[in-house]
């Protein structure tokens, strides 16, 4: 009945954002922005990506991609990879309150975790050819795009590690041959939204231009906050609140020779009233929160209330020591993030040779405070840090003949650095609670403080032969070796130890020394980390992942192919609290990798003279060791599943209509993923051993569904543009897309699953022909539906009766209806 109801809402929907599954713009190229100039249409039915490293037609190139132009992203109002991922079916991107790495990406159920703060994602970024594999660089594309191509399936060939579900890749506007200048300004009127969007374009010699982009944001917030204001821990009205800007500059060279070069350096800050700010409670089984039992007095249990509460941790643990304790005097939630982003491409052609260097650098820092379950009972205030910083080298090179056999390779080296910590307290300032509730001293009882560094370098080396044996055949070979090596040089914990242990004494087999006061000197931390530092542990992993791929091309308008892939997902080490029982045991903080290897087939179409294009792929992937996030003990924490399995069917069909201006558009994605192997999965917050929980707190969950792996992706809309007078035209585009249920959480837990939802878009637009100048109204997910992607139980959530009742879970909800005013203006070009 849902997926009749998002068709029959696609029918009637007046103002609903347009697919771009396929990249097809109903104007001419002549008619394209001018600010697009990176890769851009040669004609109605050629999109140029850049996929597999060099410039192909989206309908040659034999990957499952999709590719959204800078025009249509502007007209539609996407200005974030959260827009990006509304229209494309099976992209899925989440927050995830809390995590500082902030959130999860998916595609078609293959993900990596998303708590650990040295973990990497299954789906990579490529921004203007630098590869980051960290969640956190997704802000430092969010303005100014060109084109952006969404990668499906395992891209190990020419992407390397961390790519086993898919590439999301980002080309930022280039400088233009004349002079050129842009600024939008637009108002969200639900979230009381700011945003300033502009650019200065210029030629400063024949063969040297310049571009300058910056962005500026301020939000108040679209959730209520529920605290009550004359709570000690009231933290504001409304959230998520955030202030954020960031620029971005491009240097580029070219004189028509063989050689070229490009600069580009991004630079961006934001600041926010906590990480968990989007939290909210979307299961309470007993009615009521937990919380209220000791209390609290916030009782907030849908997701579709439109409210939460973002309590913040009192004013007392500021004065509270500790080498990472940011607590402020002023007790409320706070999140700020520092990033920088730079990337050197240059090319050099040797005949039918070109060679390309790509050198990148990635830094970011995040410090954060937050009272973790955003309530005023203030059981979890924590602060946690996180620093990154990353040089990569690529050296590739790519052949050209007019014979049959060309050649392409490279290799690639990355060099990182990365430090994460945490402290964490137990009720906090909130001694009230622990008089009437549980008694004991009035001061916040330490439970985690803990300071890790990782060092990692990555080194690889591909190769891909292509034969035509005929005109119409193409058969493609190739392999990436891949060797990762990480080490934790420094693991410090001061909290979360048991008691009874002897400084000078090694426990678990030699893996865990406990330092004496003069060696915890030494290491700079005299105070606050007051027990043990782990020896520094080493991992080392290597893959070899190969690709064959057959293209059948009997025109230009007919692409049909078929793929055997491999995809690898580094492994590497927890970090959290150090918690043991000595004397015995093994202390093991490591993960394993996650491989993916399947096959995929597809077929691409330009039919009736180039108004329809037709698209069709199916896919199945077996993953083993796939890396799931778990809580254990209280404790996030990496752990391997043993094997899952995904298939499915996606196709996508763009129709240019005999109405000059009007194009019609669907797609359809059909995704099973099961685990085929998890015996040792956690059991969730209230299972009984008559609901599969074995005594030592574990269930077996093969053959039972992925988490966030929805069965059906459907969606579908238009878009029109007409001349309304001499010097004045009208465009509307709009779609609606419908996502069926999935699970959030990887103990399966049944409170956690986000029923099927429908989202509904819509874009009006005035303009002149010349395109001057812009006013246009943006709709987003008008039906205001919140959902969310990754669920947590909530920490200290009790089973009062005993009966098997699941226990109260909270998540990071989406944004909800979204209704923005914006004016642009064009000066120049």
């Amino acid at each position: 009945m849902r997926i009749v109801q998002a068709v029959s809402l696609g029918a009637i929907a007046i103002s609903l954002v347009s697919n771009p599954a396929q990249a097809q713009s109903s104007t001419a190229p002549a008619e394209q922005d001018a600010e697009t100039t990176a890769p851009a249409a040669t004609g109605p039915q050629e999109i140029i990506v850049t996929a597999r490293k060099r410039d192909e037609t989206l309908i040659s190139v034999p990957v499952v991609v999709t590719a959204v132009g800078g025009e249509q992203l502007a007209s539609q109002g996407v200005t974030n990879l959260d827009g990006i991922a509304r229209i494309t079916p099976q992209l899925m991107v989440g927050n995830q309150g809390g995590s500082v790495q902030g959130g999860n990406i998916n595609i078609r159920g293959i993900e990596g975790p998303d708590q650990n703060p040295f973990g990497d994602s299954a789906v990579s970024f490529n921004i203007d050819g630098v590869q980051v594999t960290k969640a956190t660089v997704r802000r430092m594309s969010d303005f100014d795009m060109a084109q952006v191509e969404v990668l499906k399936g395992p891209q190990a060939l020419f992407y390397g590690k961390n790519s086993p579900a898919g590439i999301i890749s980002i080309h930022t506007a280039d400088p233009t041959d004349v002079f050129e200048a842009k600024l939008s300004a637009g108002y969200e009127f639900n979230a009381d939204q700011l945003r300033l969007e502009g650019y200065v374009s210029s030629p400063l010699t024949d063969s040297i231009g310049v571009r300058l982009a910056g962005v500026y944001s301020d939000m108040k917030g679209d959730l209520k906050d529920l605290t009550p204001k004359d709570s000690p821990y009231y933290n504001g009205s409304r959230n998520p609140n955030s202030e954020d800007w960031a620029l971005r500059g491009t240097l580029k060279f070219d004189d028509g020779g063989p050689f070229d070069a490009k600069l580009k350096l991004s630079y961006g800050e934001l600041k926010g009233n906590g990480p968990a700010s989007t939290t909210a409670f979307v299961s309470c089984p007993y009615g009521a929160r937990f919380s209220t039992f000791l209390g609290g007095t916030i009782d907030q249990c849908s997701a579709s209330d439109g409210a939460n509460s973002n309590a913040g941790y009192g004013t007392v643990l500021a004065d509270i020591g500790g080498d990472i304790s940011l607590f402020r005097p002023d007790g409320k939630n706070f999140n700020n993030q520092d990033q920088f982003l730079g990337g050197l491409e240059m090319n050099y052609e040797l005949g039918a040779v070109t060679l390309t260097s790509v050198t990148g650098y990635y830094k970011v820092d995040v410090d954060q405070c937050q009272n973790y379950e955003n309530d005023d009972t203030v059981l979890l205030p924590s602060c946690n840090v996180l620093g990154i910083d990353e040089f990569s080298q690529e050296l590739r090179f790519n052949t050209d003949y007019d014979g049959p056999l060309n050649v392409s390779g490279g290799v690639y080296f990355a060099d990182t650095s990365a430090s994460t910590g945490s402290i964490t307290y137990l009720f906090g300032g909130n001694f009230d609670l622990i008089a009437e509730g549980f008694g004991g001293p009035e001061t916040p009882a330490l439970i985690n403080n803990y300071f890790f560094k990782q060092k990692g370098k990555a080194y690889s080396a591909y190769m891909q032969v292509s034969f035509e044996p005929i005109d119409t055949i193409e058969i493609d070979v190739g392999g990436r070796y891949t060797r990762e090596e990480k080490r934790l040089p420094l693991v410090l914990s001061g909290g979360g130890l048991s008691d009874g242990v002897i400084p000078g004494t090694t426990y678990f087999d030699e893996s865990l020394v406990i330092l004496t006061q003069a060696e915890l000197d030494a290491a700079g931390n005299p105070d606050s980390y007051n027990l043990g530092v782990l020896k520094t542990r080493k991992g080392a992993w290597t893959d070899f992942s190969p690709e064959v791929t057959v293209s059948y091309r009997p025109n230009r308008d007919l692409t049909v192919f078929g793929s055997y892939k491999h995809g690898f997902l580094s492994g590497g080490f927890n970090s959290g609290s150090v918690t043991f029982a000595p004397p015995s045991g093994v202390l093991d903080l490591s993960y394993n990798p996650q491989t993916v290897k399947g096959f995929e087939a597809g077929l691409k179409a330009n039919l009736l003279n180039g108004d329809v294009r037709f698209n069709l792929a199916a896919y199945s992937y077996t993953i083993n060791d796939q890396q799931v996030t778990v809580v254990f003990n209280a404790t996030n924490s990496i752990r391997n599943a043993g094997a899952s399995k995904v298939k499915g069917i996606e196709a996508d069909v763009t129709y240019r209509t005999p109405l000059d201006g009007l194009s019609l558009n669907a797609a359809a994605a059909y995704n099973d993923g099961k685990y085929s192997e998890y015996a040792n999965a956690p059991c969730y917050g209230g299972q009984t051993a008559e609901l599969g929980c074995r005594a030592d707190g574990t269930q077996d969950l093969s053959g039972t569904e992925l988490i966030r792996a929805p069965d059906w992706n459907l969606q579908a809309g238009f878009d029109y543009k007409a001349e309304v007078t001499d010097g004045l035209e009208l465009g509307i585009n709009g779609g609606v897309k419908y996502v069926s249920s999935y699970l959030t959480d990887a103990s399966s837990a049944p409170n956690g699953r986000q029923p099927g939802y429908t989202l509904v878009n819509g874009t009006i637009r005035l303009t002149p022909p010349d395109e001057s100048w812009e006013l246009a109204l943006i709709g987003r997910n008008l039906t205001d539906k919140y959902y969310f992607v990754a669920s947590s139980l909530v920490p200290f959530a009790f089973d009062p009766t005993g009966t098997g009742t699941t226990l109260d879970r909270f998540a990071s909800l989406s944004r909800g209806r979204e209704v923005m005013l914006r004016l642009s203006y064009r000066f120049g070009g």
